[in-house]
């Protein structure tokens, strides 16, 4: 199986930075950098928590981001995000 991005590099291939995440989420700027490495409860690259997962999915819906619960759960392949950027953004209602 080839390589696959965590949800954390998914959010940053569809939204952008991690400085610019962790407000999104309600947190500190830098808080983003901390998910990339593992801990107790979670994996490296693992969202924390439910709540932030919500967070990022309005986020995404209200700026016509593709970004799936599924993304956020198990991450995606480099081309399946790709091909998501590649699409025209939709507008959001």
């Amino acid at each position: 199986m080839g390589r696959k991005y965590t949800p954390v590099e998914v959010l940053e291939r569809l939204i952008g930075r991690p400085e610019a995440l962790g407000p999104i989420a309600g947190l500190h700027e830098k808080t983003v950098y901390l998910w990339r490495r593992g801990g107790n409860r979670r994996d490296a690259g693992d969202l924390p928590s439910t709540r932030t997962q919500r967070a990022f999915l309005a986020y995404a819906s209200n700026h016509g981001i593709p970004l799936t619960a599924e993304h956020l759960i198990f991450g995606a392949t480099p081309a399946e995000i790709d091909a998501l950027i590649a699409q025209p953004k939709v507008a959001a209602e």
